[in-house]
């Protein structure tokens, strides 16, 4: 059952469904006109903040968002969403200047590549390679990894790879709308399908086939949510009760702490999925922007 919404949340997800309209009906790959699609209609909903600093990042495809809080010593990493299939990093420069502005820290956009035309291990590649670099720079204790949706299923995929190559970890980690289970067989997918107003199970089949081909989708690689959870650092998971991955996120948690991991789950109630982008206008994206850069500062000093 749909609840009843404020209006603000209800503006949040009749934004969410206007993106479908302007995808192009012509031949190209549909990969290729949602991402086209995604970028006219959030360059018109995420300005960048005023005060903010928007440069290309040093030492992989990305961009660095500063902001007069930032701390050159701190970092976060923000991998943004799209099913490893679309999204780019101009949309989240809104998003990142708030988060570096309430954490305190430099925000990092890596820019990694997409499928269908760069499959499975790509984005985890590009994603290690990021880290790399930033852990150069400002050492494990001074950073965090987040990211939304695919974003957030891939911060959690590097840490496990971080772990088995024996890499240092991040001093936290806050996976947002996680995309934890790449086989999408839990109950929230058919229980909220008419509760949320962006994302599908029809829509996610499309980008895990072009994201994996014939790969396991139970790889943790792939699929966090079947690794082993023991030995993570501290993880603030973030979704909202509206969203079709509802369970991706619940189940995440509750395997996190039965692996000794410590895990926070907050349910934002009425969010749709990654409602943290609409921070201009929604009151609840405001309050968790707020409460990870509060758990951000109290990881890493």
């Amino acid at each position: 059952m749909k609840k009843q919404l404020s209006d603000e949340l209800a503006r949040a997800h009749r934004l969410w469904g206007t993106v479908a309209d302007l995808v192009p009906d012509d031949e190209r790959p549909e990969p290729v006109r949602r991402r086209e699609a995604v970028a006219v209609w959030s360059e018109k909903q995420f300005p960048v903040p005023e005060g903010a600093v928007v440069t290309p990042a040093q030492g992989f495809p990305g961009l660095t968002v500063t902001t007069p809080s930032s701390r050159a010593d701190r970092a976060l990493i923000y991998f943004h969403g799209g099913g490893y299939n679309e999204g780019d990093v101009l949309m989240f420069r809104e998003l990142a200047a708030r988060l570096a502005e309430a954490a305190g820290v430099v925000v990092h956009l890596p820019d990694y590549p997409l499928a269908p035309e760069h499959p499975f291990p790509a984005a985890l590649d590009a994603a290690l390679a990021a880290y790399q670099t930033v852990l150069a720079e400002v050492g494990a204790d001074r950073l965090v990894v987040s990211g939304d949706s695919a974003g957030g299923g891939l911060t959690l995929a590097l840490m496990l790879r971080l772990k088995q190559e024996g890499i240092p970890l991040p001093a936290a980690a806050v996976p947002i709308s996680a995309w934890t289970d790449m086989t999408m067989t839990a109950p929230s997918y058919t229980e909220r399908a008419d509760r949320d107003p962006f994302v599908s199970a029809a829509l996610l089949e499309g980008f895990a086939v072009s994201y994996l081909g014939d790969h396991d989708r139970r790889d943790p690689l792939v699929s966090p949510l079947f690794g082993d959870l023991s030995g993570l650092p501290p993880l603030l998971v973030e979704v909202g009760s509206e969203e079709v991955m509802f369970d991706d996120s619940r189940q995440f948690h509750e395997r996190a702490l039965a692996a000794g991991t410590a895990s926070e789950l907050v349910v934002t109630e009425g969010a749709p999925h990654t409602w943290l982008l609409f921070a201009s206008f929604l009151p609840e994206a405001i309050d968790s922007i707020e409460r990870i850069g509060a758990f951000v500062r109290k990881q890493i000093g």
